[in-house]
């Protein structure tokens, strides 16, 4: 039951954003947010749900032992960053209570302004977010990197552990690390913003305009990885750099050379759109043939799914409107590439 304190935690999330969201409906659905922050919400119970499922999914022979300190490791982690919040949380509702100058000085409205007055939206900015979103992946890539050495070392069978097991232990932590730190300080920004402390809010001073009212897309990208922990690894990796690096490289390639808009009323355009359905064949290719020893399939099917994802990260780049590409590049891309293996 070591599991137990972390699948709390991605429940207690579920029931809080999804309180949050329906307390604020109308809100949400004149903005078009309703849907979206429903779905980040089942994305928290869905991951409450499996988590306790993800360190031997890949290792059957894990021992009882070696999966309770992986629990328990984990738990405790979570344990000391959900106690930390609500010291800091706490503390910051008292000193702003009791003085309304800080209370004042800690009023969302004025922030939103300020920062629509400093709004930058140029080459250099976009490059910086989605480097940060494309961190995650040298995170999963360095853990599974450290994992197999450590693996062919031989120092993993002396912790009863094994590539699998270890590498997915580091980037769950770490991951779900990241999303527990950011929806506490989301929660917060979208509610009773004065409980924020100062060295948090510095956090959104580079999220876009239309999240200023949602959720940061950073939590539901980490949280639709999730299921791919069953998939094997090329599959996992795969849709963690279409998500960051192909969204990332159609954005980019767009603001810089875009010069045909896809529709009206947006500012995605045809170039972006191509070059992020090319580098996500590139993506899906590369990585089944660098990680074939881990998903051993025949070139043609490799062929089949790196076209499948293609096609699929296109036609949601292009029509999707209301429900973040964060979360359906991820999961349509990645359950379709899964289903192309399995048959």
């Amino acid at each position: 039951m070591y599991f137990l304190p972390t699948s709390l935690i991605l429940v207690g999330y579920f029931i809080l954003t999804l309180v949050y969201t329906i307390k604020n409906r109308k809100n949400k659905i004149k903005k078009h947010l309703f849907l979206n922050e429903l779905l980040i919400a089942v994305l928290f119970l869905m991951a409450g749900i499996i988590y306790p499922f993800m360190y031997r999914s890949h290792s059957p022979n894990l021992s009882q032992n070696s999966l309770n300190f992986l629990w328990l490791f984990t738990s405790v982690v979570f344990l000391i960053e959900m106690g930390v919040w609500a010291i800091t949380l706490i503390y910051n509702t008292v000193i702003s209570k009791t003085n309304p100058e800080i209370m004042a000085d800690r009023d969302y409205g004025k922030f939103c302004e300020e920062f629509d007055n400093n709004w930058v939206d140029d080459l250099k900015s976009e490059v910086g977010r989605k480097f940060l979103h494309l961190f995650t992946c040298f995170v999963i890539f360095f853990f599974w990197t450290l994992g197999t050495v450590l693996s062919d070392l031989g120092v993993l069978t002396q912790w009863g552990l094994d590539n699998y097991s270890f590498s997915y232990w580091l980037t769950i932590t770490v991951g779900y690390g990241f999303v527990f730190m950011f929806q506490v300080a989301d929660l917060a920004r979208l509610n009773k913003y004065y409980m924020l402390p100062n060295w948090a809010k510095k956090w959104y001073l580079d999220i876009k305009q239309n999240e200023l009212h949602t959720f940061i897309a950073s939590i539901p990208l980490v949280l639709s990885f999730s299921p791919f922990i069953f998939a094997p690894f090329p599959i996992f990796a795969a849709v963690a750099l279409i998500t960051t690096g192909s969204d990332g490289v159609a954005c980019i390639i767009g603001k810089k050379y875009g010069k045909h808009n896809l529709r009206t009323n947006t500012k995605k355009t045809v170039e972006g759109l191509i070059a992020g359905g090319l580098t996500t064949f590139i993506i899906v290719y590369l990585i089944s043939i660098f990680y074939h020893p881990w998903m051993p399939i025949a070139i043609e099917k490799i062929i089949i799914m790196s076209f499948a994802a293609t096609l699929l990260f296109m036609l949601i780049d292009a029509y999707t409107k209301n429900i973040s590409d964060n979360i359906l590049n991820p999961l349509l891309t990645g359950f379709v590439m899964w289903i192309i293996f399995l048959l």
